[in-house]
């Protein structure tokens, strides 16, 4: 009777649906696509659509390395164009408004970073001059910063900076070699910040514990993960990534420099088609980072040449670009930033060329509903999302938002219906134990009553074998008797 009950229980609650195939994707030129929440590819509507290729710029010449680019609160774009040792700046379309090869009573010497604050000051990463030059709005000589006074910094630290940011606090953060530093106003050296954590290596803690004194310096020390870009968004949170990671690359560092980013995998793993089928493979290395006002996350694979966008939570929302030598591909991208208007800019180390790429209709819908539902504000998402999906019914994302949705309004079924449709175990899981919760709760005679029922009736059934079999076995037994 118990295993009946059991099973006759088990049977009536549980019921989970099977999982769908999907396509898969071209490895190195790809228009746009993402994944299903699992190793699988599925091809979207384009994102993005080239707007156009920025590379001469008339009397002004051509780009040669280009490292940085960053856009200004007036969305006029500037460049510091390392090797021809200037910094430009120039409109979307590539009409240079300025060019500035001497700050602080120097000429520019390599500058590899340039960062523009909301005053309308230019500040450069005067990289060979092992500087930061800063000049007013108007052009004139502001401040320059150079290796600050701190007996944390070692004789043979030296001040080549490659990126800068100020904060709305007034501290200046700097990436330098692998490291992000803070700086205050004073030139006074703050700290590092965020950096990551090294893992505990026991041959190196057996050779520093029991080795003479030639092995351990013999040892090679563990160095944690290293930054190779960073940027400080409109929430004034520090978003880097780190270079020498297989997860958790994309960070989001709060005042404290602690992570609150999810501390997934991101990218994707991709063979790698120089090396033929010997099983070879790329991992992600991404070469610069920006961050909307909306909080959409950008990231480029200096690699690959693929361009990842991420929500706040960690879901991808599109992916595309790659290598090559036609628009909208790239050989060396090193550098990506985005303007109000949601468009995005490419910097090219090896082709000197910015890509410049407009946003289409259906990522501005994606962006829109993630905005809002990141906002609280559901049922203006919902609008959005259902858009998406006319245009694309099988975006994973757009199920996912809606399903999302449908359970903060408490109609379970149709988050279930759309949690199928995004191919969500974890989401389908949960919102079937609020749907069964939900309808015990509201059937909850009807349900006892069916178990009670289903109890009772297999107890009778088991109750009428047993008779059955009792008899025939007295039937056997007094046939035996007779003989």
């Amino acid at each position: 009777m118990k295993k009946a009950f059991i099973l006759s229980l088990a049977l009536l609650l549980l019921w989970l649906p099977t999982a769908r195939a999907v396509v898969g994707m071209d490895a190195f030129v790809v228009d746009t696509d993402t994944t299903d929440g699992g190793d699988n590819y599925i091809p979207i509507p384009a994102a993005y659509e080239v707007y156009g290729t920025i590379k001469n710029l008339g009397e002004n010449g051509f780009m040669n390395h280009p490292e940085d680019i960053f856009v200004a609160p007036d969305d006029t774009l500037y460049v510091a164009d390392g090797e021809n040792n200037r910094v430009l700046q120039m409109t979307r379309e590539g009409r240079v408004l300025n060019i500035i090869t001497e700050a602080c009573g120097k000429k520019l010497n390599k500058p590899r970073g340039v960062y523009v604050h909301t005053d309308g000051s230019v500040w450069i990463a005067d990289t060979g001059n092992l500087r930061i030059a800063t000049l007013n709005a108007d052009g004139s000589d502001r401040k320059e910063y150079i290796k600050p006074e701190s007996s944390l910094l070692g004789a043979n630290f030296t001040f080549d900076v490659q990126k800068i940011f100020v904060a709305n606090t007034g501290y200046i953060y700097a990436l330098k070699g692998a490291n992000l530093i803070a700086l205050d106003e004073a030139n006074n050296f703050r700290g590092y910040l965020g950096a990551d954590k090294v893992g505990f290596s026991l041959s190196r803690f057996l050779v520093r514990l029991f080795g003479s004194k030639s092995q351990i310096e013999r040892t090679v020390k563990q160095e944690p993960a290293s930054y190779s870009n960073f940027f400080i968004g409109a929430d004034n949170m520090i978003y880097g990534i780190l270079s020498n990671k297989k997860t958790a690359q994309i960070r989001k560092l709060n005042s404290v420099g602690t992570n609150t980013y999810p501390e997934e995998t991101y990218g994707f793993i991709l063979p790698d088609p120089s090396l033929g089928a010997n099983g070879k493979v790329l991992e992600p290395t991404f070469s610069d980072i920006t961050v909307e006002d909306n909080g959409i996350i950008t990231v480029v694979d200096r690699i690959t040449g693929l361009i990842y966008q991420y929500d706040q939570d960690g879901n991808l929302l599109c992916c595309f670009g790659g290598t090559g030598d036609t628009e909208g591909l790239f050989q060396i991208p090193i550098s990506i930033e985005a303007d109000s208007e949601g468009y995005l800019y490419v910097l090219d180390y090896q082709s000197n060329t910015i890509t410049v790429f407009r946003p289409t209709h259906f990522i501005t819908l994606v962006h829109q509903a993630v905005t809002l539902h990141g906002e609280g504000r559901y049922q203006e998402a919902l609008g959005y999302w259902k858009q998406a999906l006319e245009i694309d019914s099988n975006y994973a994302l757009a199920h996912q938002g809606v399903a999302k949705i449908m359970g903060k309004q408490e109609d379970w079924g149709s988050a279930l219906r759309s949690y199928e449709l995004a191919n969500d175990r974890e989401g389908y899981s949960e919102a079937f134990a609020e749907y069964r919760h939900e309808y015990f709760r509201q059937h909850f005679l009807l349900v006892v009553a069916c178990t009670v029922a289903i109890v009772f009736i297999t107890v009778k059934l088991l109750s009428l074998a047993k008779k059955k079999a009792d008899q025939w076995a007295d039937d056997v037994q007094m046939g035996r008797g007779l003989k």
